[in-house]
């Protein structure tokens, strides 16, 4: 049994607008996948889909084989951080636990270490509007980690940040994946992210999955592999199925 299983999943927001077109996708436990493919081929709401904030038209969604829905064992963090600024930066991270029941002392200290973990301490009283891009987007990594999930979703989460920030970000996510020993499903259009993260990689075309790739190549995540012809080749492989669009 898969440990996260779409069959059949169909979505549309009005009768003749389909934007998930009997999807059938199987995440495996504690890998890295990736919906890559260009804007509005259907990706964002897969994911959604996947996540239980959206119930498909048709089709199901099993985790570990119930029915999918929002719980503390599921992460999301959005493209935007959504942060809100008249909270301090722990307080932010806590807002998932604070919006359900009184905060405990040993939540305050997960906080706080998972702020520690992205190198945050020092800015642990500070106000989002302090923070750079970078650093909001750890914290919105932080408040998603709160609840342990064992399932995150990610949708585009570093697509505004400059190139350097956003590598040094992919390396603390792939960090905290395996400290964690968490599962991810993780939405982009950005190719070569989805090559240096993925354990394997999903390409989406018109609501549809049209090709599966998986990576499994030697020192995949250090910043040689980034420039090495292998990374430049498989890049080019899956940059040819995304033009192709041919299912």
């Amino acid at each position: 049994m898969a440990y996260l299983s779409l069959q059949d999943v169909t979505y549309s927001y009005a009768k003749n607008n389909m934007i998930v077109d009997a999807v059938n996708f199987d995440v495996e436990k504690g890998k890295f996948h990736s919906l890559l493919g260009k804007s509005g081929c259907g990706k964002t709401t897969l994911l959604k889909l996947a996540a239980g904030l959206f119930t498909p038209n048709k089709g199901c969604i099993l985790f570990q084989g119930e029915e999918i829905k929002p719980s503390e064992k599921i992460g999301f963090v959005f493209q935007a951080p959504t942060l809100l600024e008249w909270k301090t930066v722990v307080d932010n991270v806590l807002l998932p636990v604070s919006l359900k029941r009184k905060v405990t002392r040993e939540q305050v200290e997960r906080a706080e270490s998972l702020l520690e973990s992205m190198g945050l301490t020092h800015l642990k009283q500070e106000y989002p509007t302090r923070l750079s891009g970078g650093q909001q987007s750890r914290v919105s990594i932080a408040r998603a980690l709160i609840g342990s999930p064992s399932l995150l979703y990610m949708d585009e989460p570093f697509s505004a940040l400059d190139a350097i920030t956003r590598e040094e970000l992919q390396d603390d996510l792939l960090h905290l994946c395996e400290v964690h020993q968490m599962t991810v499903l993780f939405v982009t259009h950005d190719i070569s992210e989805a090559v240096y993260l993925s354990d394997n990689i999903a390409v989406m075309d018109k609501g549809s999955i049209i090709k599966h790739f998986s990576v499994n190549l030697p020192d995949r995540h250090s910043t040689d592999f980034r420039y090495s012809g292998q990374f430049s080749q498989l890049c080019l492989e899956i940059r040819t199925a995304i033009s192709g669009g041919q299912r």
